[in-house]
């Protein structure tokens, strides 16, 4: 990743972008001049997404935030989690027509703000429900929330570090983003039922049984939660 330069340092804008008749060429311009990413949006008057789908599409490398302090969530080192059973490796990958085919549905995906954000595209639903994460067509997490899915995805924007798993997730997803790749979010919202005359909650049971089936990669040592 290149080092953004000090303020004092670098060229004015006008003096980068001049001559340069496109945005990509703008965009490409000031990152080569040290500026962040964020920084040539908000110069530019134009979404990061734009300029982070340039500069990635041109090989350049540049203008990413480098966190030089511990302020913000501490995410673990995946080389620290507890590692997952050996049976869980083994399962092949399963894609998200595998849930979409059995009723799932996809809400929208995650999009990057900056390198260190993220938020959903999509008016999240506030239903209890089951929720999975599909990173580029592979299912990668499943999660259960009986409080509802839009504070549960509220928890994962803001990454807590008291909040475990909400931090680890967030920093899973970050770097999924960061690399360029696609994380969307599915849900399903099953009706309770009943057995035998008493009541079952179908949530919890198709959460748990779609990751002893699927084993997602994110999911650690069982349930979601």
């Amino acid at each position: 990743m290149g080092e953004p330069l000090p303020p004092g340092e670098r060229l004015p804008v006008h003096q980068v972008t001049a001559g340069l008749s496109t945005k990509a060429d703008q965009i490409r311009g000031l990152a080569r001049a040290g500026y962040l990413r964020t920084e040539i949006a908000a110069q530019l008057g134009i979404r990061y997404q734009h300029v982070r789908q340039v500069l990635e599409r041109s090989g350049i490398d540049l203008g990413r935030k480098q966190r030089t302090d511990a302020s913000g969530p501490e995410m673990r080192s995946p080389a620290k989690e507890r590692p997952k059973p050996e049976a869980a490796t083994a399962n092949e990958p399963t894609p998200a027509s595998r849930l979409i085919d059995a009723g799932f549905i996809r809400i929208g995906q995650w999009t990057p703000i900056s390198d260190e954000a993220f938020e959903p595209d999509c008016i999240v639903p506030v239903d209890a429900g089951v929720y999975a994460f599909v990173v580029d067509g592979i299912i990668r997490y499943i999660g259960l929330t009986q409080r509802g899915l839009r504070g549960r995805m509220a928890h994962y924007v803001r990454g807590h570090a008291r909040q475990r798993t909400s931090a680890r997730i967030k920093g899973l997803i970050l770097r999924a983003l960061n690399v360029g790749s696609r994380v969307e979010i599915l849900i399903a919202t099953p009706e309770d039922s009943t057995w035998h005359g008493l009541p079952v909650l179908t949530a919890p049971g198709l959460e748990a049984g779609l990751i002893r089936m699927i084993r997602p990669d994110w999911n650690m040592q069982g349930l979601g939660e």
